[in-house]
């Protein structure tokens, strides 16, 4: 068994994946609003900055592979949320 999965393990691998309009980290972007690790599960809600972001399906995808390929997970749940107007 490897280490444990930690907040830190995630943020490094999502730091790779890239907004697919912005060329941007999702991580750098603050697209990330919590994380929580249960043994091999890790859940993530997120919140895109349109209530319609028509890629949003594209990044979840990408967020899901890459916290996918952490050595030890076996399951990836993204929520998903759009800025709330103010």
């Amino acid at each position: 068994m490897g280490a444990p999965i930690t907040e830190e393990t995630v943020l490094t691998a999502l730091d790779q994946v890239l907004d697919p309009e912005l060329h941007h980290s999702i991580v750098k972007l603050g697209f990330i609003r919590d994380i929580d690790i249960a043994d091999d599960y890790v859940h993530l809600d997120i919140q895109l900055t349109t209530p319609h972001c028509p890629r949003a399906d594209e990044i979840v995808g990408m967020i899901e592979d890459a916290v996918g390929k952490i050595e030890g997970v076996s399951k990836v749940e993204v929520d998903r949320a759009c800025q709330q107007e103010l």
